[in-house]
Parts: C-alpha cells; sequence; structure tokens
C-alpha cells in the first residue's frame, strides 16, 4: 500500500522582518508544526511587483508542510 499525506500551505507576512532575520514568533511557529509532525517541503517568495526598475519588494513567504495521514 502506498503512503497518503496531508497538506498544509500557510502565508507568513513580512511586516514584522528585521534586517537580521525572520521574527522569532515564525521559528516558534516551524517549532510548532514540526512538534505535530509537518515537514516543511519548500516555501516561496510573495513579491510586490514595483513601478520602477527595481525587482519590487517581498511582502510575504509561503511555506508548504506535509505529514503523513494516520
Amino acid at each position: 500500500m502506498s503512503e497518503r499525506w496531508e497538506y498544509k500551505i500557510v502565508y507568513f507576512s513580512a511586516e514584522r522582518w528585521t534586517r537580521t532575520g525572520l521574527p522569532a514568533d515564525m521559528n516558534e511557529q516551524f517549532d510548532k508544526f514540526g512538534a505535530e509532525g509537518w515537514e516543511l517541503v519548500g516555501t516561496e517568495a510573495i513579491i510586490r511587483p514595483s513601478w520602477f526598475w527595481s525587482a519590487g519588494k517581498t511582502v510575504g513567504v509561503v511555506g508548504y508542510f506535509k505529514r503523513r495521514l494516520r
């Protein structure tokens, strides 16, 4: 029998990011998901386009998690 998985997609806002890294509560949230059996399998930056010739601004990150069905 093949393994079955469930998935979770979570948006993390970049509003409270600092120059030194992500807010501490994001790590706490990752730790909570890990304790619940979720594995982070990917991330994707959400970027607000710029009207000028710059790269835009990161406004958040989406985290993709999976765990085996119980």
